[in-house]
């Protein structure tokens, strides 16, 4: 008989509780881990023709003002 679910957790005993634990300890390690690697990857451009490039791309600056800040970095 099944009392609310706990049957699966072997009577909603302390293994229950422990597995659990563990599987929520590796869940967050995992989803901490993979948002750690996605911020370092934006801080790893820190090349400012990248940054530049990247700002031409997205159309904050225009054509004219790109080419004269990409001979002021290459100086």
């Amino acid at each position: 008989m099944m009392h609310g679910g706990y049957e699966m957790f072997g009577g909603g005993g302390i293994l229950g509780l422990i597995i659990v634990i563990i599987i929520g300890y590796f869940l967050i390690k995992y989803f901490n881990e993979n948002n750690n690697s996605n911020t370092s990857n934006s801080y790893r451009k820190s090349n400012p023709l990248d940054i530049l490039n990247e700002r031409y791309a997205r159309g904050e600056i225009d054509e004219e003002e790109y080419n004269r800040k990409k001979k002021i970095l290459k100086e």
